[in-house]
Formats: C-alpha cells, sequence, structure tokens
C-alpha cells in the first residue's frame, strides 16, 4: 500500500510537540520544494535544530531525513499520471457516439476541476499582474506550445500587448535575459515535463521575473521557480492533452481584464474595426 506522508503529518499533528507542529507546519507550506532543500534550509526556516528535523522523521517511520525526501519524492512522481497509462486501460467497445459523450463529459469534469482549484484571491492576482505588466511573454513545448499560442491571441484580443518567446530568430535565454521587471512570463508546462522549459524558468526566476506557471501538477518540476502557479487539469481519453479547461480560464481572464477597462478599449476596437473593415467580408 502507497504511503501517504502529507497525510500522515497532518493527522498527527495533534500528538506532535509544540516544535514538531512548528516544524510539520513549515514542511506542509512548503511540500513541493522538500526533495530540493537541505536539512539545513528546513530548519532555518522553522526555527529548529537539524535534530529535531531527524527525531520528526524518523517518527514518520524514515530512516532519517534522506530517506524522508526520497519518499516525498516518490509520493509527487506517483500523483502524476501518464497519459499513455489512462489511454491504455480505455475499455475497447468505444464505438459509434460513445468517444464524442465520454469526451465531452471528460472536458465537463476539467472544467469543474478548475473551478475547484482556482480560487478567487489567485484569479484576481493573476488578473492584477496582467492588467500592471507592461508586456507578457508566453513559452511551451510540443502541446504547451499552442497553449502559448492560444494564451498569446487571447491577450492580443484585448489590446494586451503578448509575444510567444519562439518568435523571430532571438535565442529563448536571450530573450529572458533581456526582460524588464515590469514585464510577465507565462510558462505551460505539463507531463512529461520539457527539461529545456524547467531552465527557461529558472533563467527567468534568477533574473527576478514574475512567472505564472499553468501546469497539471502543484508538484511540477517548475512550481519552485514559479511566482504563481495555478494547476489546469488536462485529462483526456485520448493520450493528448485536452484544452477545454485552460481555455476557459483564459476567457475568463481576458474578459475581466477587458471589462475593467471597458470604454477605453471599446473605443479601441471600433477604430480597428472602422480601418480594417475592407479586408473581411
Amino acid at each position: 500500500m502507497k504511503r501517504n506522508l502529507r497525510a500522515e503529518i497532518t493527522k498527527g499533528m495533534a500528538g506532535f510537540s509544540r516544535t514538531q507542529k512548528r516544524l510539520a507546519g513549515v514542511l506542509l507550506d512548503n511540500w513541493a520544494e522538500i526533495p530540493l532543500l537541505s536539512i539545513e534550509g528546513i530548519a532555518e526556516r522553522a526555527g529548529v535544530s537539524t535534530a529535531s528535523i531527524t527525531r520528526l522523521t524518523r517518527k514518520l517511520s524514515c530512516k532519517g531525513f534522506h530517506d524522508f525526501k526520497i519518499q516525498v519524492r516518490r509520493e509527487q512522481l506517483h500523483s502524476i499520471v501518464n497519459p499513455l497509462e489512462r489511454f491504455f486501460s480505455l475499455p475497447a467497445d468505444l464505438g459509434g457516439r460513445k468517444p464524442l459523450v465520454q469526451a465531452a463529459r471528460q472536458d465537463v469534469k476539467n472544467i469543474n476541476l478548475l473551478l475547484n482549484s482556482v480560487g478567487e484571491e489567485t484569479f484576481l492576482k493573476l488578473v492584477r499582474w496582467l492588467s500592471e505588466a507592461r508586456r507578457v511573454y508566453t513559452y511551451g513545448v510540443g502541446i504547451s506550445s499552442i497553449f502559448s499560442d492560444l494564451i498569446a491571441y487571447t491577450f492580443s484580443q484585448i489590446h494586451k500587448e503578448t509575444h510567444s518567446l519562439t518568435e523571430g530568430h532571438v535565442p529563448v535565454e536571450e530573450m529572458i535575459f533581456a526582460m524588464e521587471k515590469d514585464e510577465l512570463v507565462i510558462f505551460s508546462s505539463f507531463f512529461p515535463y520539457s527539461k529545456c522549459t524547467i531552465e527557461f524558468a529558472q533563467l527567468a526566476q534568477q533574473r527576478g521575473l514574475r512567472i505564472v506557471l499553468l501546469s497539471d501538477n502543484e508538484f511540477s518540476p517548475l512550481a519552485r521557480f514559479a511566482s504563481l502557479v495555478l494547476k489546469v487539469p488536462r485529462e483526456n481519453i485520448l493520450f493528448t492533452t485536452s484544452i477545454s479547461a485552460l481555455a476557459v480560464l483564459l476567457n475568463a481572464v481576458a474578459t475581466e481584464i477587458a471589462l475593467q477597462n471597458k470604454d477605453a478599449l471599446a473605443r479601441e476596437l471600433k477604430e480597428m474595426e472602422r480601418q480594417l473593415r475592407r479586408f473581411y467580408f
């Protein structure tokens, strides 16, 4: 039976000493980072000794802090579902309209999961950061590159200057290096996670930029570099990634920003329509 260390810590808090409760709170608040932190780093954050950390990890039936980190990392990896495994588990009798019905139900489920995972505070923070940003950049690889283009297109429709980092001939790392502090970068990364996306996110963090991450898991390897993480459900009956939840999120964010600038945006759109009318039937 697979362990759930996070649940064990939460359940056992009542029996912990005052020091162990403070340490447990720090561990739970920084769960995604635990495999990357040293015992000294956690001790400093919690204001406890390294010996206290060792005692708590042994209380959780681990051999010590190193073993605890390994088990936490293993649990994080197990929480990521491989789309191929999901596809191979499908029944073989999906004939007629069954794939249409099942795909639609799955997308409805994804949207409902999105509504439950993105709280009002997170949503409004994303809206505020986008509104404040002088310019927005997006990046992703594979299916995430399509997400990146969709993000750029959606925000451009409300006249928020947005560019994909893959535009033009300048290397991505040089574009990130040239960014200013008042610009925002949005990374999209879904399992399996691209190593180059991780490296670019790390560089953006080192440059002190605001980073928004759209991912399928809060334990994504990019999460530790992000200023804001939004978990976007992507499950599909096929082994590809569904874009329904992301489309809903982008539409909602764009709508909120547009409503905040309704009068000015309406004037700009009317003028654009007047001048570009001859290009369309």
